[in-house]
């Protein structure tokens, strides 16, 4: 889930690998930059990049299979199904695709860049490394490059090297908040000498995105781990009333209450919780679990 999570935004912030090289090669007055023959448009690999791009990845899938059978020396079709693969979870699929048609589109950066997040999906840490770091990291179009090289290296539990990557990425986007709420989350991973730290990031990325919910979650169970019960209620509160539905800010004000043996409170925040939708996934894929859904002892 984490894994797809970081791809699914990579692509997302990318504004569709594909659809950015589809621009710069008219920009440049290019058929192909693959060095393949000029290839014809094909209805349903047109269609496919429409619905790429409105996130409807099941039905794009579908149609740009039809065009890549038509056309299968087209890098726009083929690189858009390679997304459309990845983006529906069909990890492996996607990967095994990439590598078929690798000897057509080895020389586009973009094939490699989405061959990592191939590789990476798949948990082949090492391999989706190796792809990142062929890239410049000053170009603009691969700058989330060192986010997810840290994410690969937290895969493989090196947190030293995750840390050095996460901070990098930081350093050359100062303004993603999510580079902090994975910077965080491996300080935390780190042990309780680093809470300190994890919280002064969150609050950095709170202050860049203030109605991510799962931020203040995070802050305020960093905060309970410092035994700072006060100000975790405070996150808590203010949360609940920003998200009144968000049912693990209840659990997680519910176990405050019965630390502080405050149990009609802590019973009316469960009975609230119980008539809630939980989240499709209650750990956020960028954090971590950050609350309890039993009554701590």
């Amino acid at each position: 889930m984490r894994a797809t999570a970081v791809v699914l935004a990579t692509l997302i912030c990318a504004g569709c690998v594909t659809a950015q090289l589809m621009a710069r090669a008219r920009s440049q007055g290019k058929a192909s930059e693959a060095g393949s023959v000029q290839t014809t448009a094909v209805p349903e690999g047109e269609v496919g990049l429409v619905l790429l791009k409105q996130g409807k990845f099941a039905e794009a899938t579908q149609d740009l299979q039809r065009a890549v059978r038509v056309e299968p020396g087209s890098w726009k079709y083929s690189l858009a199904l390679a997304e459309a693969f990845l983006a529906s979870n069909y990890n492996f699929t996607g990967l095994r695709f990439l590598l078929n048609v690798k000897p057509r589109f080895q020389s586009l950066a973009e094939f490699h860049y989405i061959l990592g997040l191939a590789y990476y999906l798949c948990y082949r840490y090492a391999e989706a490394i190796k792809q990142f770091e062929t890239f410049p990291q000053n170009d603009p179009r691969f700058n989330r490059i060192p986010f997810l090289i840290g994410n690969c290296y937290m895969g493989m539990s090196d947190l030293k090297e995750a840390s050095k990557y996460f901070r990098k990425a930081i350093s050359l986007n100062p303004t993603e908040a999510d580079y902090y709420v994975s910077l965080a989350k491996m300080l935390r991973m780190e042990g309780p000498a680093h809470l300190g730290e994890a919280i002064e990031v969150l609050n950095k990325a709170l202050s860049l995105k203030p109605q991510d919910p799962y931020i203040r979650l995070h802050l305020a169970a960093c905060e309970r781990g410092e035994r700072d019960y006060k100000d975790a209620q405070a996150q808590l509160e203010q949360l609940i009333r920003e998200h009144p539905k968000f049912q693990p800010a209840r659990l997680a004000l519910a176990g405050i209450y019965e630390h502080d043996h405050d149990w009609a409170k802590a019973r009316h925040e469960r009975e609230i919780a119980a008539q809630l939708t939980p989240p499709k996934t209650f750990v956020d894929p960028r954090i971590g679990p950050v609350a309890s859904t039993t009554t701590p002892h």
